[in-house]
């Protein structure tokens, strides 16, 4: 995605412990703001999501962390991009769009195995997700079930090392430097390969949302 978001964190993100003690309310009331501003009852959400109810309504309570994963569904289910989830900018597509994220300015998204900085959230109704992500799982049978979405990743390796695994290929080691490009719709998630958590630039292709009738 068990969850914290918060602006103004520094892009070393510190370990998962220093996200904590922050509010989880903010992205839970937001989820909810844009449910009920669409009149969606939650078991229409989760009709158009695949999210259960339980876990969305903790969701909206801020009792659950989603995964990166879980937020995909979220906003195909709102018909929404990812970003609106996690900001209030109303502005519309235009021609010559430009966005800027200052050292420390994303968006900080922390999850059991990932801590995302979301950068250039400011700009709504895109098509690419970019963002800061710690590697904090360093074992692959603590790391879980592997993600799997609509669009396709790239990333490319800052600091440390990562085990990169995919649905249909062999596991691979990618060291700083190095970088992969692949459809997400296939299983796949990042494992640390040393003690020391690895940073990535990570960036996510959106599916196509249906057109609005507010031209939104």
């Amino acid at each position: 995605m068990d969850h914290s978001t918060r602006r103004g964190a520094s892009t070393d993100l510190k370990a998962a412990s220093s996200f904590e003690d922050v509010s989880h309310q903010p992205f839970g009331e937001r989820l909810k703001w844009l449910r009920q501003s669409r009149g969606f009852t939650l078991k229409e959400l989760r009709e158009r999501s695949g999210i259960s109810i339980s876990t969305l309504s903790k969701i909206e309570r801020g009792r659950l962390s989603p995964t990166y994963e879980k937020i995909v569904s979220l906003a195909k289910g709102l018909n929404v991009d990812v970003a609106s989830l996690f900001t209030d900018n109303k502005s519309r597509t235009t021609v010559g769009r430009r966005s800027i994220t200052r050292h420390g300015n994303g968006i900080i998204h922390d999850t059991i195995n990932y801590t995302y900085e979301l950068l250039c959230t400011d700009i709504v109704n895109r098509d690419m997700t970019p963002a800061i992500t710690r590697v904090k799982c360093h074992d692959r049978k603590t790391f879980g079930p592997l993600g799997a979405h609509d669009g396709e990743d790239l990333i490319y390796v800052i600091s440390g090392s990562v085990i990169l695994y995919t649905e249909f290929y062999t596991p691979i080691r990618m060291n700083a430097g190095d970088c992969a490009y692949f459809d997400s719709r296939m299983g796949h998630g990042c494992v640390s390969a040393n003690e020391e958590d690895a940073l990535l630039f990570w960036v996510t292709s959106s599916a196509a949302r249906e057109p609005r009738s507010d031209g939104g």
